[in-house]
């Protein structure tokens, strides 16, 4: 793979991770728990961060990243399927949150892709 890949791969994660930040962003006009809007805005911070790393090549926290795309898939799916603890309820399948989930399996690809392009990529 050439370097054009890579950096297209990086730009990727970066529109991907700001486009992420976007979907969270409009949680918190909503009439939520306080706490709730806390935790969207704290994954919103790390979302535009994450975003960055992939563009500035930060390598060591290509790892992190991963992870975090991973848990929220998760947490999302969970609070879905099981009683999500701060409504104390299931949450529904709503549009915004069939496509966080869809973008966050596509985060998941894009960052596995820019760790193992990274590897053959020198800094």
């Amino acid at each position: 793979m050439n370097k054009y890949s890579y950096q297209i791969l990086q730009w990727l994660g970066f529109f991907g991770s700001m486009l992420w930040a976007g979907l969270h962003f409009v949680l918190i006009g909503l009439p939520l728990p306080f706490v709730a809007k806390v935790f969207f805005g704290f994954v919103i911070a790390i979302s535009i961060a994450s975003g960055m790393m992939f563009l500035e090549d930060r390598r060591k926290f290509f790892i992190p990243v991963l992870i975090f795309y991973i848990l929220d898939a998760a947490l999302l799916f969970e609070s879905r399927v099981a009683i999500a603890p701060v409504f104390n309820t299931k949450l529904p399948y709503t549009t915004d949150s069939i496509a966080a989930l869809i973008l966050d399996f596509i985060m998941i690809i894009i960052s596995i892709a820019i760790i193992l392009m990274a590897k053959t990529q020198k800094k």
